[in-house]
């Protein structure tokens, strides 16, 4: 029953992994073309290096960063936080999501509430989280949270609502009479490529929001990185710091992608 549930959605996480099933050549021909450009706009307004350098300067210092063990300490600090906030939301998200799926009552109760915070950047927390906690981790981690347990819940809630009642009424009639036992068998499994979606969108905007919450108050992180970098006039640490960011928001995208294109082939 747990393939049939699955196999329910099966036609939209394929459309979702072939939107986002980008090979290794179309990026590195992005990679070419930014350089490109941003070697040309170099020749052509010859701009100060404290204000463009050129990106072999810039490939350089990425290489220094990396070899001083700094650039590392620093995405560790990164991922730490956003992996840390991350996880707390997935598992209030999820399961809340779940129970609204299934509950009209509760989403009346609950929908308001969510609605009406949802809207509210991350970023227009981080004043309240300075005030809150301090400049510490925790801040940092309400944070992030903020941005991605909404879009986990969302999602998840949505992908409930869209099971086929067909699918949970054939549970019912092959064993699955018991709540837990439909749960297991047929709700979870089939709501299960939404919330890959949820969650893939839910650490893009917290990656995003990360990176915010170091501009402002942090000693270490790849946002710090470029506060820093902007703050000694080194144009150059503040782009390592943004192609750091870009290079593994793509990584990490790239593993829920993966993690798509297997249930969209039913493994």
């Amino acid at each position: 029953m747990s393939a049939g549930a699955v196999a329910g959605v099966n036609a939209e996480v394929k459309a979702n992994a072939a939107s986002g099933g980008q090979g290794l050549l179309p990026l590195v021909y992005a990679v070419l073309g930014v350089f490109a450009v941003w070697q040309g706009v170099v020749w052509v307004f010859q701009p100060h290096v404290s204000l463009l350098p050129p990106p072999l300067l810039a490939l350089r210092s990425f290489a220094e960063l990396a070899l001083s063990g700094e650039l590392f300490k620093h995405i560790g600090m990164s991922l730490f936080r956003v992996l840390s906030a991350w996880s707390i939301a997935g598992l209030i998200a999820i399961p809340l999501g779940l129970a609204m799926g299934r509950s009209r009552r509760l989403e009346r109760f609950i929908d308001p509430v969510i609605e009406l915070f949802r809207p509210i950047s991350p970023l227009a927390w981080i004043p309240l989280a300075i005030l809150w906690f301090g400049i510490g981790e925790t801040g940092k981690i309400f944070v992030v949270f903020i941005g991605a347990v909404f879009p986990m819940l969302v999602s998840t809630i949505a992908g409930v609502k869209r099971i086929d009642p067909v699918l949970v009424h054939a549970g019912q009639v092959l064993g699955c009479n018991d709540s837990r036992s439909l749960f297991l068998k047929v709700i979870l499994p089939a709501s299960l490529p939404s919330i890959i979606v949820g969650m893939r969108i839910a650490f893009g905007t917290g990656w995003a929001a990360i990176i915010a919450a170091e501009l402002v108050a942090a000693r270490s992180g790849l946002g710090y990185l470029i506060s820093n970098g902007m703050e000694v006039l080194r144009a150059d640490k503040v782009l390592v710091g943004m192609m750091t960011i870009g290079l593994l928001g793509v990584a990490f995208d790239a593993c829920f992608r993966r993690l798509q294109r297997r249930y969209a082939r039913g493994e």
